[in-house]
């Protein structure tokens, strides 16, 4: 039934519970996997820029944020091969996220898009803005995990 799942990723624990449905919904489907991060095109907070500035940081923001994204990426990966999935896909992408990750579903023939309800951001509300678009946006089926 699901034969292509994508996960996006962005380290938070929400995204970190969606890895976990989505492992056993590939145990089930047998389905191939797919995890994304995006990195989106904003700048980084002053603290980070001034100790740039300081000489304290000496790798660009893209830098920064590539590493950032493989740490997330391959944490998930070996979370999938521990519970024996293999031939996991990962992709780092950039630009506008919850457009990316669109593109990439499009583009891969995504069955199911497997989204945690919130990311990093602290708001209360229910759904959070990449999440809310994703499925205002797509005709992909899509599951939120809470």
């Amino acid at each position: 039934m699901f034969e292509k799942l994508l996960v996006p990723l962005d380290g938070s624990p929400h995204a970190k519970r969606a890895v976990d449905t989505a492992i056993e919904l590939a145990k089930c489907h047998a389905s191939s996997v797919f995890l994304v991060h995006v990195i989106p095109d904003f700048s980084l907070p002053k603290e980070i820029l001034d100790m740039m500035a300081a000489g304290e940081i000496t790798a660009s923001r893209e830098q920064i944020l590539k590493d950032s994204a493989d740490i997330i990426l391959n944490e998930a990966k070996k979370r999938f091969e521990a519970a024996g999935l293999l031939g996991i896909q990962t992709q780092c992408l950039l630009g506008h996220p919850a457009s990316r990750i669109l593109e990439y579903a499009r583009e891969n023939g995504i069955d199911l898009i497997v989204i945690g309800h919130r990311g990093l951001d602290p708001h209360d509300s229910l759904l959070g803005g990449v999440a809310r678009k994703i499925v205002n946006m797509t005709s992909t089926s899509c599951l939120i995990v809470t």
